[in-house]
């Protein structure tokens, strides 16, 4: 049965099978970066702490050390609960760092994970207090790559929906500078190639912000200009440059809601549709331009600026007012749902956690949350010097608008004394239009060895509401070990539908001693 501990996003219905349920996601941390020290907060959204801080960068083989001249601003979250940063460095080399969430790797074989947490629960990491901020000795660093050449400056990033090679997500990485974004592996932050991938994908403006949409495009908005610009994550394929003249003023804040419709801040709020033209009709190819365009200016008139976003899953979208608001419209209506203040200062980010709360990154040290059915409940929570981020920060746009999806664990155990030869993996699943049902496979001798992030992962194997069908499938190239883990992911690009998973098959034999 899904539990905290295996499963997130997927629940049981009343005859027991396996289904997708948005109210069981549990990612409970997000993450805001410091431009002005060059770190990371991550910070409890439950018990509204910083539980944990980390350097932008980590250990690398390209020289690059830590530091506020980093200045990282983008985050994103995988569907690990990993986290990504983007490292601007103006004038010098920008860089991506991952960091673990849970599957950090005790590098020194001491036994234990040795990494920041407030040690003394005072609510805040103390940096000067090496148990509490290990800086470059913490454990759960996973990588840090240069990106782009010096100068490039890395201001948009945006986690797709993944691979075989990396199934919780890789990373596209928007250079300003370049004018061009790279993708990257989000298993190890090698350059991300697939057959007919052009990578780097060169735009045709400066992106500062970016999605990624169900379908698999890449969109990003500019700094000062009114424009727009999407590519083909598989391929490469890029719009020319969308123009939002007489709708946006500017791209300066950038987002999508649950139909794909992007949404762009500046002067007022823009809404723009690549899938659907203004007399609603379908349009077969949404780099081709054409879409809808609408506008509405600031709530309440006067001027505002709107940065950072995201959207909730009530059909609202939330964005960053630098007057020191959130401020919240309809996504279908666009009419104004609310503007509640969180406590002053420049407000730069907008982000939705997993309880539904709407969360704006404050200049001054500190983050607040606002329940949006009681916005004169805020609360704050303090975070390193001089928080700069507006991204999807928490995870929700990803795992609930670009890959709609909920996984759940379960181990296996073969053979105790012998060999395991691991035979076919089969199930039984009943797939509604726009659903799947994905497979993969860990092997270890041992079970603490299946949380190895390092561990070869298996598949995918899928069942598919379109066709695809790779069940039941041969086990065979699996090496012999004890214990296989199986991860089952349902995904439905329907809001509406979920797949159902009735049940599943695994055959193993024992190898007979000679």
């Amino acid at each position: 049965e899904p539990n905290e501990g295996n499963g997130s996003g997927v629940g049981l219905d009343e005859d027991g099978n396996l289904i997708l349920n948005r109210e069981q996601v549990r990612f409970e941390y997000l993450w805001i970066a410091n431009a002005g020290e060059g770190t990371l907060s991550k910070v409890d959204t439950t018990e509204l702490r910083e539980a944990g801080r980390f350097h932008s960068i980590g250990p690398n083989d390209a020289n690059l050390t830590a530091g506020s001249q980093n200045s990282p601003s983008r985050t994103g979250i995988d569907l690990n609960g990993d986290m990504f940063v983007a490292n601007r460095a103006f004038g010098r080399q920008s860089s991506l760092t991952k960091i673990y969430n849970a599957d950090c790797v005790d590098a020194n074989d001491d036994g234990e994970i040795t990494t920041s947490q407030d040690i003394n629960n005072n609510n805040i990491i103390d940096m000067e207090n090496p148990q509490e901020f290990p800086g470059n000795n913490d454990e759960c660093f996973a990588f840090t790559v240069p990106t782009g050449n010096n100068g490039g400056i890395a201001r948009a990033l945006a986690i797709d929906a993944g691979d075989a090679a990396s199934p919780y997500g890789n990373v596209w990485v928007g250079l300003y500078s370049h004018r061009q974004f790279i993708g990257y592996q989000g298993t190890d932050g090698a350059i991300l190639e697939r057959p007919g991938l052009e990578n780097p994908v060169a735009v045709g403006h400066q992106p500062y912000g970016a999605v990624v949409d169900s379908n698999g495009y890449v969109w990003s908005g500019t700094l000062s200009g009114n424009t727009i610009v999407g590519f083909d994550s598989r391929t490469g394929r890029a719009s020319g440059v969308i123009s939002g003249a007489g709708n946006i003023s500017s791209s300066y804040g950038f987002g999508m809601d649950g139909e794909n419709r992007l949404w762009i801040g500046g002067r007022g709020m823009g809404r723009y549709n690549p899938y659907r033209d203004a007399q609603g009709n379908p349009i077969q190819d949404p780099l081709a331009g054409g879409g809808e365009w609408r506008g509405v200016p600031c709530q309440g008139g006067g001027t505002c600026l709107m940065r950072g976003m995201g959207a909730d899953a009530q059909g609202r979208i939330w964005a960053a007012n630098n007057s020191g608001f959130v401020s919240g419209w309809n996504t279908n209506t666009m009419q104004a749902v609310g503007q509640y203040s969180v406590g002053g200062g420049s407000v730069t980010g907008a982000g939705i956690d997993f309880n539904g709360f709407v969360w704006g990154v404050r200049g001054a040290g500190m983050v607040a949350r606002v329940d949006p059915n009681n916005p004169n409940d805020v609360r704050q929570v303090a975070v390193g010097r001089s928080p700069y981020t507006y991204s999807d920060f928490t995870g929700f746009g990803l795992r609930n608008f670009t890959a709609p999806r909920g996984g759940y664990k379960t181990v296996v155990e073969g053979c105790e004394k012998l060999d395991t030869d691991w035979l076919t993996l089969d199930a039984m699943a009943t797939l509604p239009e726009q659903t799947r049902v994905e497979f993969r496979a860990r092997v270890a001798d041992d079970l603490a060895e299946l949380g190895d992030p390092g561990l070869r992962v298996h598949g995918p194997w899928v069942q598919s509401a379109d066709g695809q069908n790779d069940l039941p499938a041969d086990l065979g190239e699996l090496p012999p070990g004890r214990y296989l883990q199986l991860e089952i992911f349902l995904v439905s690009t329907d809001r509406e539908a979920t797949p159902i998973l009735r049940g599943y098959d695994v055959r193993f034999q024992c190898q007979i001693e000679e």
